[in-house]
């Protein structure tokens, strides 16, 4: 009997064990599975995080600028919205949310597979936007973004002051079709051995009298022609693209500019570090106030500059910060900027704005500059 109950006892003890052990492993289990969905919560909370700040979406949206009878008064918008309305940032849909809450003053669009595509583009980007982006593109004849379906003529193809007005009118007809409002063309360098398509060809009072013809067909048809790339040069030496280009500039380089300065909507200065008629000051073009300055003789239509990102301009800086002054700060009124990361629009918003707050730059150097690019979009400004 008391090897029984001894036996009984041990039984009945090992059990305990068993069922205080199962107890623990249960426990384990569900503090596991806890620290588990805790750790999956924090994991899906950062990814939303960070697919909403990749978006641009946790960028503060701009409030709805007031206009009244098509007419914006210009001390309605914020300094914010107005530095905005002179940057063209790449119009790639995935960014589509984050321009237009920061209200940009443009779209750049490259290449796509068909027409259906560019227009529903366009119209997805300029759906909510009361002060419309300009939508540009380069429509050079050799340099086509319609390639994978519709041809134009090269502009090293073009010969006759009629042939230019009809490549003008008919590229000019088509991009209203889709949307496009601005055309980065015509092109006005003297010679281009880099492409050797991009340029009219002849002596200077040619390439003139063809730019001439060109940009009149292009703007009966409502879309603003861009000369480029002033002061000249700029597809003779290197590839500013990639490198540090610096050129001396003649009087004849200038005078397609000279020539378009009272009809043309727009000019694009380029990167070279010019001498000569043009004097840059040792640094890029577009961002020598004084090359500006030159340029805006006689001129009151739009100064567009280069791509920044491009290493003719962006090797010249140590930082991007002072890049970002030295453009805004030389006079330009549009500038360029195909990074497509949201945050760092918004930092060179930020940037500029805080070089106007502190005086650096004159609060009225970028009102002049909104106001052409409103009257360009239309707009009549109080």
């Amino acid at each position: 009997m008391a090897l029984w109950l001894s036996k009984k006892k041990k039984r009945s003890e090992s059990m305990k064990k068993r069922f205080g052990r199962n107890v623990l492993q249960r426990g384990n289990r569900q503090f596991h599975q806890r620290i588990f969905w805790v750790l999956l919560a924090i994991v899906l909370i950062l990814a939303v995080f960070s697919l909403l700040k990749a978006m641009g979406l946790l960028i503060p949206a701009q409030p709805t600028p007031l206009i009244i009878e098509n007419t914006i008064d210009l001390a309605s918008l914020s300094l914010d919205q107005k530095i905005a309305q002179m940057i063209i940032v790449a119009g790639q849909k995935w960014n589509l949310q984050a321009w237009t809450r920061m209200q940009l003053g443009g779209i750049h669009l490259y290449a796509k597979a068909n027409e259906n595509i560019f227009q529903e583009t366009v119209s997805q980007f300029q759906e909510k936007m009361v002060i419309p982006f300009f939508v540009t593109l380069d429509l050079e004849g050799c340099q086509n973004p319609f390639a994978a379906f519709k041809n134009f003529t090269a502009a090293s193809e073009i010969t006759t002051p009629d042939a230019a007005l009809k490549k003008g009118g008919e590229e000019g007809a088509y991009l209203s079709t889709l949307g496009i409002t601005v055309n980065f063309a015509p092109v006005v360098d003297l010679e281009d051995t880099i492409w050797k398509c991009r340029s009219f060809p002849g002596e200077p009072e040619m390439i003139a009298t063809l730019a001439e013809a060109y940009v009149s067909g292009l703007q009966k048809e409502n879309i603003l022609a861009t000369a480029k790339h002033f002061p000249g040069k700029t597809l003779v030496v290197q590839d500013p693209h990639k490198y540090l280009v610096a050129a001396n500039i003649s009087t004849a380089d200038l005078l397609p500019y000279r020539r378009l300065s009272s009809s043309v909507k727009a000019i694009m200065i380029s990167h070279v570090i010019s001498s000569g008629s043009v004097d840059s000051q040792g640094i890029p073009a577009a961002a020598s106030s004084e090359a500006v300055l030159i340029l805006r003789e006689g001129f009151d239509g739009l100064i567009i500059t280069d791509e920044v990102n491009m290493l003719g301009l962006k090797k010249f800086y140590p930082t991007l910060d002072e890049m970002y002054l030295a453009v805004f700060k030389a006079g330009n009124d549009v500038i360029l900027n195909f990074n497509e990361d949201p945050h760092e629009i918004q930092r060179m918003i930020t940037v500029i704005k805080k070089a106007v707050e502190r005086g650096e730059i004159p609060e009225e150097r970028i009102d002049a500059s909104v106001r052409r690019i409103l009257q360009a979009k239309g707009f009549n400004v109080s």
